[in-house]
């Protein structure tokens, strides 16, 4: 099979059994398409043949092309993400870019997950009991509303408004402000409330905190750090992964979407707006990348 039809089948793939957004889709299409270009180049006709030697003059290519490093963090991200599933489906041998660490930036930037990285490490979280789907509600939410690990912890039943989908945080500085999430998180709440928490909180019924672990007690913050490590651990052990990357994440992600930065501010909680734009520089250069790709004369 050639490498255009399974980079196709891939992106049927996150259309019609992830239900990934088109606008997800297309930026994977882009990073395939211009990997696969260079494949072309190098006479490469089979992704069995791609080694981490052949990835370094890719990076060395990519330099020459004056990407922002945090561009070709995306690109090592989206492909990473491609040959993962690649090697699901034992249409390869391994993963080289599991080989290739990311480029690291010159100046202190938020640690945060490129869009299709954050989504796969939701999709890896194994949920085939109670403590499972309890992770997945919580990861879910934390990304939906993007939540302090304090914020998490200290959740009520009564904070939740399933119908108008609003969460009410009690922030730091008891700072009090409401969050949207979104249908698929409340699905995974409802399904966890209902059910798993149910089945745990038979061992302590005596509060209302939303998260709990296995004897029904409310999560700890040093729980909820223990839980994102070991669903990291599951989803790449090359990868260290905190509570706190999650909520850089979300107002990266949404920053990078179009959404006004005051509203991510309130969304965050943040009280000077100097906090919330030190995730600017992320989305400049998404947007120089965008730019490059479709600008006619950038050719």
């Amino acid at each position: 099979m050639n490498l255009d039809k399974l980079a196709g089948q891939y992106l049927e793939y996150l259309q019609y059994q992830r239900h990934y957004s088109i606008k997800t889709i297309e930026s994977y299409n882009r990073q395939i398409k211009h990997f696969i270009y260079f494949l072309n180049q190098e006479a490469i006709t089979d992704y069995n043949d791609v080694n981490y030697l052949m990835l370094r003059g890719y990076l060395t290519k990519l330099y020459e092309e004056n990407l922002a490093k945090t561009s070709i963090n995306h690109k090592l991200s989206a492909l990473r993400s491609f040959f993962n599933y690649l090697l699901k489906e034992e249409l390869i041998l391994d993963n080289p870019f599991l080989l290739v660490e990311s480029q690291k930036t010159t100046q202190r930037n938020p640690d945060f997950l490129f869009l299709e990285e954050m989504l796969d490490l939701l999709e890896s979280i194994e949920t085939k009991d109670d403590l499972g789907v309890r992770n997945k509600a919580m990861l879910e939410l934390m990304y939906a509303s993007g939540l302090r690990c304090s914020e998490v912890v200290n959740l009520q039943i009564f904070d939740i408004d399933l119908g108008q989908m609003i969460l009410l945080i009690h922030g730091k500085g008891n700072k009090d402000r409401y969050v949207p999430f979104h249908e698929y998180a409340r699905d995974w709440l409802i399904n966890y409330i209902e059910e798993a928490r149910t089945s745990l909180m038979i061992k302590n019924e005596g509060h209302n905190f939303v998260f709990v672990n296995k004897f029904g007690n409310p999560l700890t913050n040093r729980g909820v750090e223990d839980i994102v490590d070991r669903v990291t651990r599951h989803y790449d052990p090359t990868k260290k992964i905190h509570p706190h990357t999650i909520r850089h994440s979300f107002a990266t992600h949404l920053l990078n979407a179009g959404a006004d930065i005051r509203t991510v501010q309130e969304l965050l909680g943040h009280e000077n707006l100097a906090t919330t734009q030190i995730y600017t520089h992320i989305t400049k250069d998404h947007l120089k990348e965008v730019y490059l790709c479709a600008h006619p004369r950038s050719r």
